[in-house]
C-alpha cells in the first residue's frame, strides 16, 4: 500500500514538476495547434489577463505536444472518447462519419456570432464600397467551413447545430441579398462542383479543402476579374498523395492519410522573383509573386489577396493567373501598413474562412485583434485610401 501511494506521488510529481523542470533547463515546447503562440504583448492586467497567461505558459511548456498525444490516446483508446486536452475540456476535434474529422471551432464560433450576422454583413459591404470608391476592384470572398459542406458526414447526435444553422445560413444568404459589388459566391461555386463530380472538396483529416476545392473557389474568382482566362485543362491530377491533416495534430495524434492533388499547369507564363517579406513559415504570410506571359493570359491589374490558412493552400492555384500578386495574411500587418500596401494595388481580393467572419469583421474597437469591422478603421481607411491615379 505504502509503495503504491509512493509510486502515485512520483507520478504526480512528474506530471506536474517535469515540464516545469524541463522548462528550467532551458527546453522550449514546440507549437501543436495551428495558431501562432501567445505573445507577451497579449497580457493585460484584467481577469481575461489569468487565461491570457494560462495560454502563454501553455504554448511554451516543454513535453507539451507529448502530453497532448498522450492524453488524446487516453480518451480515445481508455475512455472512448473525443479527445480533449485537460480535465473537462470540450473536444477540439470532432469525430463524424467514414473517418471524417471537423473542427470544434466551428460551431463554437457560429454561437458567439449568430446574433450580429447583419452587423458582420453591412461591414464587408462598407469595406467593399470604399476600396471600390477610391478607383480600385473589390474582391471579397468567404471559405465555406468544412461544417457548411460536408455535414453529411456529421456524427449522429451532434449538438450545437442550431447555432451553426442560424449563423451559416443568415451569413451566406445575408451576404447574396446585401448586393455587394464585388462579392464572389464560393459557397456555390464549390457546392456547384461537388454536384458536378460526386466528390468530397475538404480533406478527411483536415480542416481545410483540398487542392481541387481550392481550385473551383480560384476559377470563380479569375472568371470573375477575366472572364474565360481559366483553363480546365490546365488543372493537371497528380495522383492520390500523402497528407498528414491539421486536426489530428490538433487532437495529439498524428495519422497519415491520403487526398488528390491538381497542379495549375501554364507553359506559356513565365515566373518572376517572389519577394519574400514573412519568416518563410507559412503562418503570417507577406510575399509578393510577378508573371509574365502571352497579351491577355493574365490578370495585368496588380492585386492585394488578404489571405488565412485558406487562401495559403490556395496560392499554388492562384499565382499562375496573376501578373503581379501580393499574398498578405490578416495577422501580418498593422492597420497602417495594410492600407499602405493598399494604395499601391488596383485590385484587392479579401479570403476569410467562414467562421473567421464572426470576429474578424466585427464592429469592434480598433484595440481589438482583428479591426477591420470598426467603424473607426473603416473611417481610417476612407480618408487614408488615395483615389487611384493620384500619384
Amino acid at each position: 500500500m505504502k509503495i503504491g501511494r509512493l509510486a502515485t506521488a512520483g507520478l504526480a510529481f512528474l506530471l506536474f514538476f517535469g515540464p516545469i523542470l524541463a522548462y528550467a533547463s532551458g527546453r522550449r515546447g514546440a507549437p501543436v495547434e495551428n495558431r501562432p503562440a501567445t505573445d507577451f504583448s497579449e497580457l493585460s492586467v484584467s481577469w481575461d489577463g489569468f487565461s491570457t497567461l494560462s495560454k502563454f505558459i501553455g504554448d511554451r511548456i516543454p513535453l507539451r505536444s507529448r502530453a497532448i498525444r498522450s492524453d488524446g490516446w487516453i480518451d480515445q483508446h481508455v475512455f472512448q472518447e473525443d479527445p480533449a486536452f485537460g480535465g473537462g475540456a470540450v473536444p477540439r476535434i470532432i469525430h463524424g462519419k467514414d473517418g471524417y474529422l471537423f473542427l470544434n471551432d466551428d460551431f463554437e464560433m457560429a454561437c458567439q456570432s449568430a446574433d450580429v450576422v447583419s452587423q458582420l454583413v453591412r461591414s464587408v459591404g462598407d469595406l467593399a464600397t470604399i476600396i471600390n470608391a477610391s478607383g480600385r476592384r473589390a474582391i471579397f470572398t468567404v471559405a465555406p467551413n468544412k461544417t457548411t459542406l460536408h455535414s453529411d458526414f456529421f456524427p449522429d447526435g451532434q449538438g450545437s447545430l442550431d447555432c451553426l444553422n442560424k449563423y451559416s445560413s443568415e451569413l451566406w444568404s445575408g451576404l447574396s441579398a446585401a448586393n455587394i459589388d464585388g462579392y464572389v459566391d464560393l459557397k456555390s461555386a464549390l457546392s456547384d462542383e461537388m454536384e458536378e463530380t460526386r466528390e468530397p472538396l475538404y480533406s478527411r483529416k483536415d480542416s481545410h479543402w483540398d487542392s481541387a476545392g481550392s481550385a473551383a473557389a480560384a476559377k470563380a474568382v479569375i472568371n470573375t476579374l477575366q472572364p474565360g482566362l481559366w483553363d480546365d485543362s490546365a488543372l493537371q491530377f497528380r495522383g492520390v498523395v500523402d497528407y498528414i491533416g491539421d486536426l489530428t495534430y490538433l487532437e495529439g495524434n498524428p495519422v497519415v492519410d491520403q487526398t488528390p492533388l491538381y497542379e495549375v499547369v501554364r507553359p506559356e507564363i513565365t515566373a518572376g522573383t517572389t519577394e519574400i517579406w514573412d519568416a518563410e513559415d507559412m503562418t503570417h504570410i507577406y510575399r509578393r509573386y510577378t508573371n509574365t506571359g502571352p497579351p491577355g493570359s493574365l490578370i495585368t491589374a496588380k492585386t492585394v489577396l488578404m489571405v488565412d490558412s485558406f487562401g495559403v493552400e490556395a496560392m499554388a492555384r492562384i499565382i499562375p493567373y496573376f501578373a503581379d500578386i501580393t499574398f498578405v495574411h490578416f495577422d501580418s500587418l498593422s492597420p497602417e501598413a495594410l492600407i499602405a500596401e493598399f494604395n499601391k494595388a488596383d485590385a484587392v481580393w479579401i479570403m476569410c474562412v467562414e467562421r473567421a467572419i464572426g470576429y474578424r469583421f466585427r464592429d469592434a474597437p480598433v484595440e481589438f485583434f482583428y479591426p477591420y469591422g470598426a467603424k473607426e478603421f473603416l473611417n481610417t481607411l476612407d480618408s487614408q485610401l488615395e483615389p487611384k491615379g493620384a500619384n
